[in-house]
């Protein structure tokens, strides 16, 4: 990571645990996800119900563990969709090369080399990992924190980010 008073670079390959990280992160940033968490009490009922009424046979049981893996979102197929679609994605196997400057984003690749305002964002995430900017439903760029060279840098990233998009700035 290389900066200056008015940029931050940065150069690095994307990683599929990241890219699952921050698919976790945009999720938990969602109403989807609080939903689950009814449709567990609700499969915890159901099979309270049953287990009263029918007593501790496997199709009253069942329902318990399929309630503690909705909690934990751990039925759903996104992870195996994004394991494929991160395989498959020409763009996330060439070294992204950035420059955020208070103008936006200069992304580049091998085969992209592209400009992108602050307006196209929307919001900014954040957890232990990385930073998610967010300009759509499920459109994200992902910024991996191990790219930063300091504590100093990740707090001018946060500042450029909170200037540049105002205070639209959530963490998980």
């Amino acid at each position: 990571m290389t900066t200056n008073d008015d940029t931050l670079e940065m150069t690095f390959d994307n990683r599929l645990g990241e890219h699952l990280a921050a698919e976790r992160l945009y999720y938990k940033s969602t109403r989807l996800s609080k939903l689950d968490k009814v449709v567990a009490c609700v499969l915890v009922a159901v099979g309270a119900y049953f287990t009263w009424a029918a007593g501790p046979r496997w199709w009253a049981l069942i329902w318990f563990p399929f309630a503690v893996a909705e909690w934990f979102n751990l039925l759903s197929l996104r992870p195996l969709q994004m394991m494929y679609w991160f395989k498959r994605n020409p763009k996330l196997r060439e070294t992204y090369r950035l420059t955020f400057s208070s103008s936006g984003l200069h992304f580049r690749t091998a085969s992209i080399d592209s400009r992108i305002t602050w307006s196209h964002y929307t919001r900014m995430l954040e957890d232990s990992r990385l930073f998610l900017l967010l300009y759509g439903s499920r459109m994200y760029s992902v910024i991996p924190k191990r790219v930063f060279a300091s504590q100093a840098d990740l707090s001018r990233f946060r500042v450029l980010v909170a200037d540049n998009l105002g205070h639209s700035h959530g963490s998980a």
